[in-house]
């Protein structure tokens, strides 16, 4: 199976696959990643940085490619709004998902759009963290 290859209906990835993304800034290989931009990774550099994987190839040029082992399968789903890149999301009416800036009423997270979504209906892919967070 090659890496990067739908799979499995919704399935982009499977777990511990090594999957590639874009850069948005010069990563080194060991460096933890979070996404950036829309299928595209940066170093993370923050605890409020949302780590996807870690970078088992290092890339200098923004734009070329950059290999990440991920610890979660990429699946498509589909949005009931807009959905910013690199947001948590978490599920909502219809079996869709919705954006999560601030965790409010939402106590399980799905995990990270690695794409963001212009409006309703567009199907996007996921990294698949499930956390469950307090609700306040």
């Amino acid at each position: 199976m090659s890496v990067d290859a739908r799979i499995a209906g919704n399935v982009y990835s499977l777990p511990g696959q090594i999957v590639s993304f874009a850069v948005g800034a010069a990563v080194t290989k060991g460096q933890p990643v979070y996404i950036s931009g829309d299928m595209t990774v940066s170093p993370a550099t923050a605890v409020t940085d949302k780590v996807i994987g870690v970078a088992v190839t290092s890339q200098a040029t923004v734009g070329k490619q950059v290999s990440v082992l991920m610890g979660c399968p990429i699946v498509y789903m589909t949005a009931s709004a807009a959905i910013a890149v690199g947001i948590y999301v978490a599920a909502t009416t219809g079996g869709q998902i919705v954006g999560v800036s601030t965790f409010g009423t939402y106590s399980c997270l799905i995990g990270v759009a690695v794409e963001g979504a212009a409006g309703a209906a567009a199907v996007i892919r996921v990294a698949v963290m499930q956390m469950i967070m307090p609700v306040s």
